[in-house]
């Protein structure tokens, strides 16, 4: 069995690499068995299986050196650590890329507008002749979806790295009311920082570069949407001005009468033809 380390994986283990260093360089000889030796001593390294590095899985470490008086799950490595296994979440990491983070994200957005928005839109715009306000409202409501997941992983992103760079660790032994904080050690500060610099920040950028591109598109969603309601307006019949309005504005009435197709005006509402007992005369 041949074992690789990569960069991510020295730094978890605490060693000190410049930019330059070649990584299957560095893991020859002797260093390489006393880095694989540390297994046993909780620094559980990032390592891959298999003849072909590039094609073999990836497996993540447990946690990292450091910390020992604060609980794992609240020391700021393992939190990076649980945030790569979360769902949605590695997908705005340094292995998945930019190219490949888009890729996601559209997908989402596809999945979303064609299994839930298009549905719904197509329940509220139920007469012929609306196919583009079909669209422009489920377009809206995916691209709203996908700006709040963004949100989401750039909240957490963003509280991992600021946990990264911070010189203390702010914890809590059981409970919210007994918090106390930890001074990082000096190998853990560069150990925190390097990690940050080489897998966070990345991911904070790219979300921030991707996020700007979804607000610009997602302001140009409810632009359209507008546009498109404001160029066939729908008749709302159920509006309480509107119905005052229909007791003796016949003109008005006729045009409500034109809009129905002469048909009852409960038809186009789910809710009003189960009050109206099914719909009696909508078929």
């Amino acid at each position: 069995m041949k074992i690789s380390l990569s960069k991510q994986a020295l730094i978890l283990a605490g060693i000190t690499l410049t930019t330059n260093t070649n990584v299957a360089a560095f893991m020859q000889g002797s260093m390489k068995r006393s880095l694989t030796q540390q297994q046993g001593k909780r620094v559980v390294l990032y390592y891959l299986r298999g003849d072909d590095d590039e094609k073999s899985p990836t497996r993540l470490p447990e946690t990292s050196f450091g910390a020992e008086v604060v609980p794992e799950g609240q020391r700021p490595v393992n939190e990076y650590l649980d945030l790569l296994r979360a769902p949605l979440f590695g997908w705005a990491s340094e292995e998945v890329g930019t190219k490949g983070f888009i890729t996601r994200i559209s997908t989402f957005y596809a999945v979303i507008f064609a299994a839930v928005c298009y549905p719904i839109s197509g329940a509220t715009f139920t007469r012929d002749g609306f196919e583009l306000q079909k669209f422009a409202s489920s377009n809206l409501g995916a691209m709203t979806l996908v700006v709040f997941l963004l949100l989401r992983l750039y909240s957490g992103w963003g509280y991992v790295g600021a946990r990264l760079q911070s010189k203390v660790i702010e914890y809590e032994e059981t409970g919210w009311y007994d918090g106390d904080i930890e001074v990082k050690s000096e190998a853990e500060k560069q150990r925190d920082r390097m990690l940050y610099q080489d897998s966070v920040k990345p991911a904070e950028d790219r979300l921030k570069t991707v996020g700007a591109g979804v607000a610009v598109l997602w302001a140009l969603s409810c632009l359209s949407l507008n546009i498109s309601l404001n160029a066939k307006p729908v008749f709302n019949e159920y509006d309480p001005q509107m119905l005052e309005v229909l007791r003796y504005n016949d003109r008005v009435a006729g045009v409500a009468a034109d809009q129905s197709f002469n048909r009852p005006t409960y038809c186009d509402s789910r809710y009003y033809r189960a009050v109206a007992g099914g719909g009696q005369g909508c078929d």
